[in-house]
């Protein structure tokens, strides 16, 4: 990787400041007040959880340079279990959700927004894109893996 070439999860190599952990729960407590959805809960500072069942959560996440969401199971479930428990929908859930099960990353259904968190103006832009992916993940998880 170039010295100014940045990347997503390693912000070092482009020399801007990372956000700091009252920055990081100030977005926090703004989305769950721009939500006011008792639903989502602490995941870790970094991100918020989103139960869609028991064994199926929508995790939130913020970086230095985006936001963005993937699909878990509960906590302590490695992602190789919930891939293989996932694939059973492919490839009609993947599909529907816009994004691959498997992508670059150990994560599932991975898909983010690229915006520079460390400037709270942008805070609105990744608020509004979250909500609109969190719904629709939430949404599209419900009917295809959850059922009524």
């Amino acid at each position: 990787m170039a010295d100014r070439e940045l990347d997503e999860w390693d912000i070092a190599h482009g020399g801007l400041r990372s956000l700091s952990s009252r920055e990081i729960k100030v977005f926090w407590d703004g989305y769950l007040a721009h939500r006011n959805d008792p639903r989502i809960r602490h995941g870790s500072l970094y991100s918020r959880w989103r139960h869609v069942s028991d064994d199926l959560v929508v995790s939130l996440y913020l970086t230095n340079r985006s936001v963005g969401l993937f699909v878990r199971g509960q906590r302590g479930e490695g992602y190789a279990t919930t891939a293989s428990r996932l694939s059973a929908f492919e490839p009609r859930l993947g599909r529907a959700l816009g994004v691959s099960l498997r992508g670059e990353y150990a994560l599932c259904y991975l898909t983010n927004h690229p915006v520079v968190m460390i400037d709270p103006a942008n805070w609105q832009l990744a608020y509004a894109w979250l909500e609109g992916q969190e719904e629709h993940y939430v949404s599209v998880l419900g009917d295809m893996v959850v059922g009524p």
